[in-house]
């Protein structure tokens, strides 16, 4: 599913129950006994996707210089990254 992750699927599943129960990422990772950056990696995608960030996703997705400058924009602006890559479907 995601061949490039340090974390197995079941590491994958684990973290996102303990998300899921309120623990972000630096416990989680201590109590799984893993490094922290994928697991933060996984919680900051887990805060946009939800459980839906088990699910494999399209790679080359494409999108246009309008749309792209338009977030960049917003950005700059003051909002968050986190925002705006739920509202784009990041």
């Amino acid at each position: 599913m995601f061949g490039r992750s340090p974390l197995s699927e079941d590491q994958r599943e684990a973290a996102v129950a303990w998300f899921e129960k309120g623990i972000a990422d630096a416990a989680t990772a201590r109590v799984m006994g893993v490094a922290r950056s994928p697991v933060k990696g996984l919680y900051l995608r887990w805060r946009i996707h939800g459980r839906g960030v088990l699910v494999a996703k399209q790679t080359k997705q494409v999108y246009s210089f309008e749309l792209k400058l338009a977030l960049v924009e917003r950005f700059i602006a003051g909002e968050t990254a986190q925002a705006l890559a739920a509202e784009a479907g990041l």
